[in-house]
């Protein structure tokens, strides 16, 4: 599945390239992690999410939200 692979390949460039882990990057943000987990595996869309994750990977924030978006079900938190 599309999106499932496109969260693995985020939560290990976050990891790699940024440094941060999931618990790190929420607590930063002020969610939890649960919550940066849905967003990173495309079960929610939160925009302000999406732009800081974009931000720390040096990725379009809009094709990001797109791509995260692909997935079924979604609900929108801001």
């Amino acid at each position: 599945m599309k999106i499932r692979n496109t969260a693995e390949v985020i939560k290990f460039r976050l990891r790699t390239e940024v440094g941060l882990t999931i618990k790190d990057l929420a607590k930063d943000l002020g969610r939890s992690p649960s919550t940066i987990s849905l967003v990173i595996c495309g079960h929610r869309k939160s925009f302000p999410v999406i732009s800081e994750i974009a931000r720390l990977l040096g990725e379009d924030p809009e094709e990001l939200a797109t791509l995260l978006g692909e997935t079924e079900g979604e609900t929108l938190m801001t």
